[in-house]
């Protein structure tokens, strides 16, 4: 089998080599040859090789499958290299343009520096640029040396001219202008074009004449052999009228030229018949045409867009004045055209004002001030008769919505992202005591509520309680339940296996209830009370902690509980659920909320808050984000405030916090690691350093109010800082070397993945319950009640 196989790999390729030198050898002779025709050559007769036998079918090879297991290959391959060539210009330790993009980022970070960091060094001329070695070669020292301070740019791609015959000084060429950047619209609607062209082709293409094709027909032509099919012919086998047609096309064609061109005595001649290419071609290999209307577009560059020129300039039909482009403001616009676009800094500022306000529609304004505010008023309670309740919650000089209210928008709260411990030994004692109430119907049958012996009354209220000697239905001795029993409920039903157990913390909420005809109702018969009576009260949870009491409707809508009229017992109610809002918890009681690290960073305590963050992105991260990118920025924003949160949560886990508090910090980090690469370029570093760093001061001074959290400024500070020297291209320690870049990449990116785990992994383990010292760390007591529980306190709340 491979002995066939190779013979006729070397047949055909041997027939391959005779056709290819066939057709060069005609080629050449039809160019020397005179106009007159040759005589012609006598036929050769060439002997046809042995026949071979076919191998067998299980033997033979599959070319289609073989080229697309190859076109596979090749596409991971080519794939492969991509992402390997991406992520290596991303991080900068590309070696291919490394001298492109270091020059790229020295403008930037040069730009970016007079914006955000002071003033620039006078000694270094506009349009200096580093040598080959690094652009933080000088490290955070100081000043480069002498011989490197004025050096001019250098052009390594042009050769030394000879020296001309006057030494004089020779003019200052004039600075070229940037290359521009097509806007998105504009990317838009030759997206829509290039859609439409490609649909109506097949109909144009039809009717149309060829202008040119990419590569020559597989189908031997069926024409005379008078006519030559090549690309150029010499210029003097052109004819007048292709002569002729040719200048007028270069005179209609004007500066864009070159559609029809004539180069170093040899022109394009069109073709006047359409080949195509099968499997019988006699010279060369290829595949389908590519037709000029698809390649002309791309290579027309007449329309693009101009410097300066936007959207509106094109729907105002503006124009660009050469003479403009010498005024200081516009030529710094023209030289910013090369900088980023701050696309995420917009969209996480709208996105954090937008949910604000929804929220401020939604939810409404809470309390303003210091401290606690305290709520007072006369309801209905479940003893039937109107007393006077007072309840207190925790206020905001923020200008914002309730604490119940934040946390329901996503803030950071960690029993809502992660099985508490105390608020489970909570629940499971609040279990423990439901197990000893039952029904407390009144005399006068004005209806009865859930409660324990102590707290209903003997004058004028009876407590059905199953006993032993006086068991309930099926022998119970667990209830009974105000509105709620096994014998009467239809959905769901109590049989086996799923009968209802002898506990009442374990029923489940009845969905269809009736009352048996057969078996005598009301206090005549004493069988059913407990099912006849009106409840007058059901569970209502209330405060952040999933508090749940027994209480009436009015009392519950008066202190902003979540009242579960469709329940019998807070058994049945899991107030966690209410508490935290959001999505619910894939199982029931088991909070699972991890995302609540990354939801608070776009809520906010209220307006001043709001306002606070908007001027540290507006003022910091705008400008940053120009030089570094959105990539790098929403990393670095991201990722700080994730870990920022996460050690919030582990220090201080009952207090909600939002904000991007850890995120701004880590922005912060981010400049402080931009002035140490820029250092050499400012002319005052140490105080552009001494500002940030009071910045952070400030900030940090701010996280002892409520609602800010400094675990996550010190956190987010630290993610921010390995996340910066990690993403910011050739920013080293010391001088900067490809090498030393790659390690310094490697170990920030793990030393931050290694910290996140960490973090992660102590909030399971080990969080801090109680921890009095972490508490003063982000809050100081200014006020009375300023740093308090923002649980509610709820007084005279079961009086009779």
């Amino acid at each position: 089998m491979l002995k066939g196989f190779l013979y006729t790999y070397l047949r055909s390729s041997a027939g391959l080599l005779a056709s290819q030198l066939s057709c060069q050898g005609t080629s050449t002779a039809r160019e020397s040859a005179p106009s007159h025709p040759a005589p012609p050559s006598p036929p050769r007769i060439v002997s046809a090789p042995p026949p071979v036998a076919n191998p067998p079918p299980d033997q033979v090879p599959q070319p289609a499958q073989e080229d697309g297991v190859r076109l596979r290959r090749a596409h991971t391959v080519a794939v492969r290299d991509y992402l390997k060539r991406e992520t290596q210009t991303f991080f900068g330790v590309q070696r291919d343009n490394e001298r492109e993009q270091r020059r790229l980022w020295y403008e930037r970070r040069r730009r970016h520096a007079a914006r955000a960091l002071g003033d620039l060094r006078l000694d270094l001329p506009p349009d200096y640029h580093p040598d080959d070695d690094d652009i933080s070669m000088y490290g955070a020292s100081g000043a480069a040396p002498r011989e490197a301070r004025g050096r001019g740019r250098e052009r390594p791609d042009v050769l030394p001219a000879p020296a001309p015959a006057d030494t004089g000084p020779a003019p200052p060429l004039p600075p070229l202008p940037p290359p521009g950047k097509d806007s998105v619209a504009r990317l838009t609607l030759t997206g829509l074009s290039y859609v439409v062209t490609a649909v109506t082709r097949r109909s144009r293409q039809s009717t149309s004449v060829q202008w040119s094709r990419s590569f020559r027909g597989s189908v031997p032509p069926q024409v005379d052999d008078d006519i030559d099919d090549v690309f150029f012919a010499p210029v003097s086998m052109t004819s007048p009228i292709n002569q002729h047609h040719h200048d007028e096309a270069d005179i209609a064609d004007g500066p864009k030229g070159g559609r029809s061109p004539v180069v170093s005595g040899v022109e394009y001649r069109r073709p006047e018949r359409s080949v195509s290419w099968g499997a019988g071609a006699v010279c060369g290999a290829g595949g389908a045409r590519i037709h000029t209307p698809m390649l002309e577009p791309l290579a027309d560059n007449s329309n693009r867009r101009q410097f300066g020129m936007g959207i509106v300039g094109r729907f105002f039909r503006r124009s660009l004045r050469k003479s403009v482009t010498h005024q200081e403001e516009i030529a710094q616009q023209l030289d910013e055209l090369t900088d980023y676009r701050p696309y995420f800094t917009w969209w996480v500022s709208t996105v954090q004002t937008l949910v604000l306000l929804l929220s401020l529609l939604c939810y409404g304004f809470g309390p303003v001030g210091f401290g606690r505010h305290t709520h007072t008023g006369q309801v209905m309670v479940k003893s039937l008769s109107l007393q006077q309740v007072e309840w207190e919650e925790p206020a905001s000089f923020w200008l914002g919505p309730r604490a119940a209210d934040l946390i329901h928008l996503g803030a950071k709260f960690a029993p809502c992202m992660r099985r508490d411990a105390r608020i489970a030994r909570a629940i499971a004692a609040s279990a423990r005591r439901e197990r000893d109430t039952a029904c407390c119907i009144r005399n006068d049958d004005s209806g009865c509520v859930q409660s324990s012996k102590a707290d209903c009354s003997n004058t004028i209220s009876t407590w059905k309680k199953w006993s032993s000697g006086e068991s309930g239905p099926g022998g119970r001795i667990s209830g009974s339940v105000c509105g709620l029993d096994p014998k009467f409920c239809e959905a769901p039903r109590s049989i086996a296996p799923h009968e209802w157990p002898d506990d009442i913390t374990k029923w489940p909420i009845c969905r269809k209830s009736v009352v048996d005809g057969s078996s005598p109702t009301g206090r005549a018969g004493h069988a059913a009370e407990h099912m006849a009576c009106e409840v007058i009260a059901h569970p209502c949870c209330i405060g952040v902690h999933g508090q749940c009491v027994i209480t009436t409707s009015e009392h519950c809508d008066f202190i902003k509980g979540y009242f579960h009229e469709e329940a019998s017992l807070c058994s049945q109610v899991s107030c966690l659920d209410d508490v935290c809002g959001m999505l619910p918890f894939m199982r029931r009681r088991r909070p699972d909320q991890l995302y609540r690290a990354w939801t608070s960073l776009f809520v906010h305590a209220g307006l001043l808050h709001l306002a606070a963050t908007l001027a540290i992105q507006w003022l910091f991260m705008r400008d940053l984000e120009k030089m570094a990118g959105p990539v790098r920025i929403a990393v670095v924003y991201l990722g700080s405030g994730v870990a920022g949160n996460m050690a919030s949560a582990i220090f201080e886990p009952y207090r909600a916090e939002v904000g991007p508090a850890g995120s701004h910090f880590g922005l912060l980090a981010c400049l402080i690691v931009e002035v140490i690469g820029a250092w050499p370029l400012l002319k005052h570093p140490k105080r552009a350093l001494m500002k940030l760093v009071g910045l952070a001061v400030a900030l940090f001074l701010l996280g002892l109010l409520p609602w800010i959290d400094n675990f996550a400024h010190v956190f987010g500070f630290v993610f921010g800082f390995l996340l910066s020297y990690a993403l910011l291209p050739f920013i080293t320690f010391g001088p900067y070397e490809r090498r030393r870049k790659i390690i310094l990449v490697w170990v920030c990116l793990i030393s931050a993945l290694g910290m996140l785990c960490s973090l992660i992994a102590l909030f399971y383990a080990a969080p801090a319950y109680e921890c009095s010292v972490c508490a003063y760390f982000t809050c100081l007591p200014f006020a009375p009640d300023m740093c308090a529980s923002q649980d509610v306190r709820v007084r005279q709340l079961d009086g009779v």
